[in-house]
This record gives structure tokens, C-alpha cells and sequence, in this order.
């Protein structure tokens, strides 16, 4: 990331126009090294399998054991069945020499690691920490997660030549195999979406705003929802607004959400033009970060938004989220 300047004039500092270009050429270097570092490690691999056939699986990590133990419990439980490349960011990309200690059977081949460059940032509209909510318990980095999954991790699969995108967390686990091939069975259901859970919802101080958000949207651009309003009291666009401010506390968008630990996004679905205006929509205003909405309340929204009940699936086999501390792999 960029230093605030300390110096004045008028083109001298952060806020400036000079200032917020050098951030956002900076951001695109930043994903255009990840990409070309990418391209060298997967072309030392020598894979012969299409990427559009394999499942892209992207990692944040600086747990060297607690990763040894969970790219073993993916390898074991999921890579058998469903071709995946696996793509580790860590903050100084330490892991690789740190991996070499893993026994655990890890096709390592599989394994790409990154180091985070500018785009693990802070959006220039949060940068302000006394105005963010539940500052005490999540983390600037918490929240940085979450703007990286929205900001990075769909442009860093796209220009990669990737249909789908599975997001997982370093501390979640398969108990069982799952004997199925997850990227033919997205194609063969025409499936935008799929999920591990639905949580029926969030506390309000991490969720202020966002019911008002998607209302201005689809006002001002006319769209009908799918399935948004089902989670709405009522049930239609009175319905949407943050509970206790908008209207009656008994009343309101209940914020339901799919587990961020688990998630199967359709790179085609994401880059449609409606999806992505109300994704530049969110990212524009800063609140995903200011308001600890993280990926999993925008995601979440997209999904009630656009996707309709048959593009979407929800997986029923055995999972856990967290495994932490992983005292045994």
C-alpha cells in the first residue's frame, strides 16, 4: 500500500488526484505480478488439464501448519474427485519452504504460492477507523479479507481462464470424501451459486445499511429481485430496510447469509452487467469495509438479487468451520 504523504501542495497528497490515480495503478501492478507469477509456477507444473475444467481454490494463510493440515484435508477429501489448483497469498509468501515439511500426501503440483501485494488494502473510503462498527472485534486485516475476496480474488480467477471459483478458509475441514466432481456438476446444473450453509442472520451492528443499499438499487435500476423479498418483512420492497431504523424492529431484511468459508461462484454469473453494478455499487461507497458487511453479506445479497432458485445449490456433506487450532491433521 501506499504511505499517506506528508508533505502538502496541491498535488502532492493521497486525497489528491494525483495521489488516488498512483493507488489504483499501484492496485493493478499489484494483481498484474500475482497473475504473472501465477502463470510462471503453473507453467513449471507442466499441467496438462484445461483451467475451465478445473476448480480455481483461493487461499489466505499464515498458519504454516494449520495450511499443511488443511490443503491435506482438501487433497484428500475433494482433489480426487474434482480437479483443483489451489492458490496460497500470504503476507511475505512464506509458506512454500515452510510446506516442504508436509507428509501428508499433497500434490504440491497443485499448489500456487502468492505473496499479497497493494490489493490487500483498505478502501480509501474507510480509511477512517473511527467510523467503522464492531471495530473492537474484527480487525483491520478482517475486514481487508473481506474487500480482497470482492476487490481481487474474481478478476485474479477471470484472467486466468477459470469458470469457477470455490472460497475457502485455511480452518475448515472435510470429515468425509465428497466422491463428486463439483466444476461438471456447476455446468451440468446450470448453477450460478452453491453454498455449505445458510445462517439466518447477522447482528445489526454489522449490517447497518446494507438493506437501504440494495432498496436505492433496485429502484434505480429497476430490477426485480429473486428471491431477496422471502427474506423481507414484509415481503416486498417495504420490507427492505435495517431492522429498528427503517421501520418496526420486528420488521425488516433479516440478513440471512451464505458461510463465506464456503462458496462456489460462477465466473460468468459474477461478470454479468447487473451483478456487476451493484458490486462497483458497494465498492464505491466503502461500507462492505467501514461496516464489517465483509464478502459474505454482498455475496449474499447478489445471490437473493440474481440468481435464481434453480441456479443455485446448497451442499449437504459434512463440513466444519472452525477447526482451530488444528491439533491433529
Amino acid at each position: 500500500m501506499l504511505q499517506k504523504a506528508t508533505g502538502g501542495g496541491a498535488l502532492s497528497g493521497e486525497g489528491t488526484l494525483q495521489g488516488r490515480t498512483r493507488k489504483i495503478v499501484s492496485w493493478k501492478a499489484g494483481i498484474d505480478v500475482s497473475l504473472r507469477e501465477a502463470e510462471r509456477q503453473l507453467l513449471l507444473h507442466q499441467s496438462s488439464d484445461k483451467r475451465e475444467d478445473k476448480l480455481a481454490v483461493l487461499l489466505l494463510s499464515n498458519d504454516a501448519d494449520q495450511l499443511c493440515c488443511a490443503l491435506g484435508n482438501f487433497s484428500g477429501h475433494l482433489a480426487p474427485w474434482t480437479p483443483i489448483d489451489f492458490y496460497v497469498f500470504s503476507v511475505e509468501n512464506q509458506m512454500q519452504d515452510a510446506l516442504k515439511r508436509c507428509h501428508l500426501g499433497i500434490n504440491m503440483t497443485s499448489v500456487v504460492f502468492l505473496r499479497l501485494h497493494e490489493h490487500w488494502e483498505t478502501p480509501e473510503e474507510a480509511e477512517d477507523p473511527s467510523l467503522w462498527t464492531a471495530a473492537t472485534q474484527f480487525s483491520a486485516n478482517y475486514r481487508r479479507m473481506g474487500h480482497w475476496r470482492l476487490a481481487f480474488q474474481m478478476e485474479f480467477v477471470a484472467r486466468l481462464g477459470y469458470n469457477f471459483v470455490l472460497q475457502l478458509d485455511d480452518d475448515s475441514a472435510f470429515t468425509q470424501p465428497v466422491a463428486d466432481n463439483l466444476v461438471v456438476m456447476m455446468k451440468s446444473k446450470n448453477l450460478s451459486m452453491a453454498a455449505r450453509n445458510i445462517i439466518p442472520g447477522d447482528p445489526s451492528d454489522v449490517t447497518q445499511g446494507i438493506a437501504e443499499l440494495a432498496k436505492f438499487f433496485l429502484v434505480t435500476e429497476r430490477v426485480q429481485p429473486t428471491t431477496l423479498f422471502t427474506a423481507c418483512q414484509p415481503k416486498n420492497i417495504s420490507g427492505l430496510y435495517t431492522s429498528g431504523l427503517g421501520g418496526s424492529k420486528d420488521g425488516g431484511y433479516s440478513t440471512r447469509y451464505l458461510f463465506g468459508n464456503f462458496v462456489i461462484i460462477a465466473v460468468d454469473f459474477w461478470y454479468q452487467e447487473d451483478v456487476q453494478r451493484f458490486v462497483r455499487l458497494v465498492m464505491r461507497t466503502g461500507a462492505h469495509f467501514r461496516y464489517r458487511w465483509n464478502e459474505q453479506q454482498v455475496q449474499s445479497l447478489i445471490w437473493q438479487l440474481f440468481v435464481p432458485s434453480d441456479n443455485f445449490y446448497m451442499f449437504d456433506f459434512p463440513y466444519e468451520h472452525p477447526v482451530k487450532p488444528w491439533h491433529t491433521c
